[in-house]
């Protein structure tokens, strides 16, 4: 997988991860700060009706910051169309 200039992963660290046995992988991605140490996450299954936006709210306390959920998140496409049940990473910052 190649990382494209002016994409939103361009200066960041990709982290493979295969989802299930002979499957496609999924990236996973890792910023790298120097004084942030181990990066932590936890899972949330998306719910029909929340928003990223929201998530990052109840998560972060700031609406603002829903990108790096999105992030963490690659294999969502569409932001505004997450079909319910979908276990998302949502990064400890």
């Amino acid at each position: 997988m190649g990382i494209f200039q002016g994409s939103r992963y361009e200066y960041s660290v990709i982290d493979f991860v295969s989802v299930k046995e002979d499957s496609d992988s999924n990236p996973i991605v890792f910023y790298e700060f120097e004084d942030l140490g181990s990066f932590n996450y936890i899972e949330h299954t998306y719910v029909s009706g929340e928003r990223l936006d929201t998530l990052a709210h109840l998560y972060y306390r700031r609406s603002d910051l829903w990108w790096i959920i999105l992030d963490y998140n690659p294999e969502i496409t569409d932001p505004q169309n997450i079909k319910p049940g979908t276990v998302l990473r949502i990064p400890r910052v």
